[in-house]
């Protein structure tokens, strides 16, 4: 008899237990979607530090120039039109990855496999 009883009040909490998560999982979803917001928002942030950081590298290890006048100022715009590239490029990636995370969740709200587009 003890052995059913257990068992009954074994089954009575497993029954509650989704009652009980429930909210904790919610709350933990809704955690975890605003870090993932959070670090989305902040990733163009430390891009953008990165390419400053490497600015000042470059200035403090770049060589003393050589040559005319004129190569050398040439050779800066060059350069400088390549960092320029090169910054809008990191940016366009940045943005391409937010992107595709928004896609990924509302992807996953609608219920579709993001490898084949069909509804899971």
């Amino acid at each position: 008899m003890s052995r059913s009883r257990d068992l009954v009040r074994a089954l009575r909490r497993a029954h509650r237990l989704p009652d009980e998560l429930g909210p904790r999982v919610e709350d933990l979803e809704k955690r975890l979607g605003d870090a993932v917001r959070e670090i989305g928002r902040i990733g163009p942030q430390v891009a953008a530090l990165e390419e400053r950081l490497e600015a000042l590298r470059r200035r403090v290890e770049e060589p003393a120039p050589t040559g005319s006048p004129e190569d050398v100022a040439a050779a800066r715009t060059v350069l400088e039109e390549v960092r320029a590239e090169h910054a809008r490029v990191r940016a366009r990636i940045s943005a391409a990855v937010v992107f595709e995370e928004r896609l990924r969740v509302l992807e996953a709200k609608a219920g579709v496999d993001p490898v084949t587009g069909r509804d899971v």
